[in-house]
């Protein structure tokens, strides 16, 4: 278990929040399969809500607003910035689309939700009062992030100029780069396979879980799907999944030492 009480380091990925149509039952569905407790927001913050393991903030959850019809349901990622308007300047010279511009958020911080040469959308943070999740591989909090891209090579020199990172191949048949900041794993990057079929560019959550085959029946309870099968890895047991409004994510059981 790792724990944040202050903003992390420029670049580093450090909030992800769930929009969908129904709050409420988001809410039902993540609390079923994480034992996620809510702090809800004020009208002010139009509902906005803190997911918490305990008293850790790990993640947010929102209803899609009446005026975003076209919005999909979905998992966003945040990446932490020390300056916000200087990183959306330099994102926009690498070729990144602003979604929505910089707004500042009460007094936990400010954001800007981009789009990347790719096609996949993120966003940026810049804490205030609020530094993010507090708490990653623990059981229902974040172990890792993916994004899926269909130009691996150009979404990783975005990233890596853009976050002031290293891009490190995954050895191996798969097309895949890991993201660092000295020897920190950020995150990875994945060639999508057309092999595949249809799908668009995204950032996807993995979050930790004590046992992957309880946690996949209990989605399947709960109306969510799986997506494939759970499968034996070096660093874990995972499943992808997809909750019941459309949102992928995944899970991993770290393995045992």
């Amino acid at each position: 278990m790792t724990t944040y009480l202050e903003a992390k380091a420029a670049g580093s990925p450090t909030w992800t929040d769930h929009a969908s149509p129904d709050a409420e039952a988001a809410r039902n569905f993540y609390h079923a399969v994480f034992g996620w407790q809510y702090d809800i927001g004020g009208p002010e913050f139009g509902g906005y809500t803190t997911a918490r393991l305990g008293a850790y903030p790990v993640a947010g959850m929102s209803a899609i607003p009446e005026s975003m019809p076209d919005l999909k349901p979905n998992w966003g990622l945040y990446f932490a910035s020390n300056d916000i308007n200087a990183d959306v300047a330099r994102a926009e010279a690498l070729g990144a689309k602003i979604i929505f511009p910089v707004m500042e958020v009460g007094p936990f911080g400010s954001m800007v939700h981009l789009e990347d040469p790719t096609g996949a959308q993120f966003a940026l943070w810049q804490a205030a009062s609020h530094v993010g999740w507090q708490v990653s591989n623990e059981p229902g909090s974040i172990a890792w992030l993916e994004l899926y891209s269909p130009n691996a090579k150009a979404a990783r020199d975005f990233y890596a100029a853009m976050l002031n990172t290293t891009a490190d191949p995954m050895p191996g048949g798969m097309e895949y780069y890991v993201l660092k900041q000295g020897d920190d794993q950020l995150c990875g990057i994945m060639q999508i396979d057309p092999a595949w079929g249809p799908m668009p560019a995204q950032w996807v959550n993995y979050f930790a879980v004590a046992n992957a085959d309880e946690t996949v029946a209990t989605v399947i309870k709960h109306g969510g799907q799986q997506m494939g099968g759970i499968d034996d890895s070096p660093f874990g047991r995972i499943a992808a999944l997809m909750d019941p409004f459309g949102a992928i994510f995944k899970i991993v059981q770290p393995p045992v030492g």
